[in-house]
């Protein structure tokens, strides 16, 4: 009983509520009617208002459009007149007021479809108005007003009414003869299943039905106690395929770019968008995210292949290069399969490849001169130099020479080796960069008066600072060699050691010799570089000493800088920070 009450109660609400709902829908299918109905009307009369069409003849194209419509048609002008009006003619269509401030007017003209419900001050009756703009190019030229009067609106409305109310009234009855006869039987287990039900729509996994049944609800109870077990299981597999598919990901060097049937990107790992510099490339085509050929014809090619397909890429935007390899990957049921792109960043190793070329091909042409030259002389004592004393202690010489000059190579090179695998970290200690570059100044004093050219030190504040003593005299070392080698005779070579406003040390090596190019600067310490190569040779350089002293600031820390012009001699500066750590920080000192 209490269940056809509360049916009895439900559907009396429902029914309440409906009546309202249904007048309301009587008149919105109303005013949808008349807008239809407008926009008709507009289109018959468009040609006719554009050409100018007034009075008599537009009157009577509007009459005899009406009867179709079976509502009061009205044609406005842009200034509010009405030009035409199928419940009006002749002498009463010219006294009718201006249509300007109507509501529906003014939007109508304003562009917009409108609505409106009111008493019509023409007729005397309560009216729905739907009225839409008269365009020919773009521009309004008038408005088409279609109205119908409520009352057959009202009647419809209540029509529904009744019909609704008579077809509740039966599924009252039925719904209590339902009610009554299942309430009992199904009321408690439909009511458990629906709150787990809910729980479950809520995101409560963990809830379940208790099964205390034989029959189909308890069967049922058991399926979705079942299917939540089952759910539970798999999105928890979900969520840990996923992490670990985000972590792999994540984790990777290479790019990765998968895109669907469609071309729209699914997935950009971060190693991509770092890469790449893409923003919010998700959702987006995969031409909108890459701007490279190569890789759209790479896509389009697995896309309608559906096999492996393999491209180098160089990308000059960003100055790298990829081995970029196209797989497909199945996509949604019912769509075509997607393609899946890696991305392998080649720039480092062909630059390292490159390296190694020159460096081998460097090192070759090295050591296979002085080879030559010693082999030139073995070949002349043999033939014969030998017994000439003069003439055999002169080649001697000069195998000497060359050999010093391999052995210094090949020192260097295994310098340059040592730094470069770091296989021995730097060791800081106290150090006076002052003391250094003084030290370093006296053992070259000789060197420099043999030529003869002044070579001095000059210390400008004496600061104690923590780094490698040992690798800063090594640094030295070569830059004052170079000075004093370069440096003509009556030059002058000095060194200066100073505390700069920023906190940096710095020792600068100065020099008067012949000075390096703007188009040498940028490589200077490249292995191997020389910028006058038969001098250097002539010298006994090896072309690595610059190299090696890039490499030793590099360990502790340092930066050095050059400044320097053709025939204005050469600064190198040495900067050191005054604490270990500071390393990178280090900037070149002020031009």
């Amino acid at each position: 009983m209490t269940a056809v009450v509360a049916t009895a109660v439900v559907l009396t609400v429902l029914l309440l509520l409906a009546g309202p709902r249904l007048e309301r829908r009587a008149r919105d299918d109303a005013f949808t009617s008349l807008t239809a109905e407008a926009r008709l009307m507009a289109r018959v009369v468009e040609d006719a208002l554009a050409h100018g069409a007034q009075g008599g003849a537009l009157d009577s194209q509007v009459d005899a459009a009406a009867r179709e419509v079976d509502a009061r048609v009205t044609i406005i002008g842009t200034d509010g007149r009405v030009l035409a009006d199928s419940s009006l003619s002749g002498a009463e269509l010219l006294a009718v007021e201006n249509h300007g401030g109507r509501a529906e007017v003014v939007d109508a003209l304003a562009g917009r479809v409108a609505r409106a419900e009111r008493e019509s001050a023409t007729l005397g009756v309560r009216q729905l108005y739907a009225a839409v703009p008269i365009q020919r190019d773009g521009r309004v030229i008038g408005v088409a007003r279609v109205s119908r009067g409520v009352e057959r609106i009202e009647e419809q409305g209540r029509q529904l009414w009744r019909s609704a109310a008579l077809a509740g009234l039966v599924a009252l009855v039925a719904t209590g003869l339902v009610s009554l006869l299942l309430s009992v039987w199904l009321g408690r287990s439909l009511a458990e299943i629906m709150e787990t039900a809910r729980q479950f729509a809520s995101g409560n996994l963990t809830a379940r039905i208790r099964v205390d049944r034989e029959d189909e609800l308890g069967e049922l109870a058991r399926i979705i106690n079942h299917s939540a077990d089952e759910l539970q299981r798999r999105l928890a597999e979900i969520a840990r395929d996923r992490g670990r598919t985000d972590a792999i990901l994540s984790a990777m060097d290479d790019g990765v770019l998968a895109v669907d049937h469609s071309g729209s990107v699914t997935l950009a790992n971060p190693s991509l968008a770092r890469t790449m510099a893409l923003s919010s490339p998700l959702g987006r085509h995969y031409l909108e995210t890459i701007r490279q050929p190569e890789v759209g014809a790479l896509v389009e090619d697995v896309l309608r292949t559906g096999e492996r397909r393999s491209v180098e890429v160089e990308i000059l935007a960003l100055r790298r290069s990829f081995t970029i390899t196209g797989v497909p990957f199945p996509g949604v049921e019912g769509a075509s399969h997607g393609a899946v792109l890696t991305f392998n960043d080649t720039t480092e190793r062909e630059r390292l490849d490159a390296m190694r070329r020159d460096f081998v091909a460097n090192a070759s042409h090295e050591l296979r001169t002085p080879l030559t030259s010693i082999r030139g002389f073995v070949e002349a004592l043999e033939d014969g130099a030998k017994d000439e004393p003069g003439t055999a202690e002169r080649f001697l010489a000069k195998i000497r020479t060359h050999a010093d000059r391999m052995a210094a190579l090949v020192l260097d090179l295994l310098e340059l080796s040592r730094l470069e695998s770091g296989a021995r970290v730097p060791e800081p200690d106290a150090t006076v960069p002052g003391e250094v570059a003084a030290d370093v100044v006296a053992s070259f004093a000789e060197q420099a008066a043999r030529k003869p050219l002044e070579l001095r030190h000059e210390a400008r504040g004496a600061v104690t600072l923590v780094t490698d003593r040992e690798r800063l005299r090594r640094i030295l070392e070569n830059l004052v060699d170079n000075a004093v080698k370069y440096t003509p005779a009556g030059g002058h070579v000095v060194v200066t050691t100073r505390t700069g406003p920023d906190g940096l040390v710095r020792i600068e090596v100065r020099d008067d010799g012949p000075g390096i190019g703007a188009e040498h600067r940028a490589r200077i310490f490249e292995r191997f570089y020389r910028v006058d190569k038969a001098r250097s040779r002539e010298l006994g350089g090896t072309g690595l000493g610059l190299a090696i002293v890039k490499h030793l600031a590099e360990s502790i820390g340092a930066v050095v800088t050059l400044e320097s012009e053709s025939g204005k001699g050469s600064a190198f500066t040495v900067s050191l920070p005054t604490r270990p750590g500071a390393a990178r920080a280090a900037s070149p000192p002020p031009a």
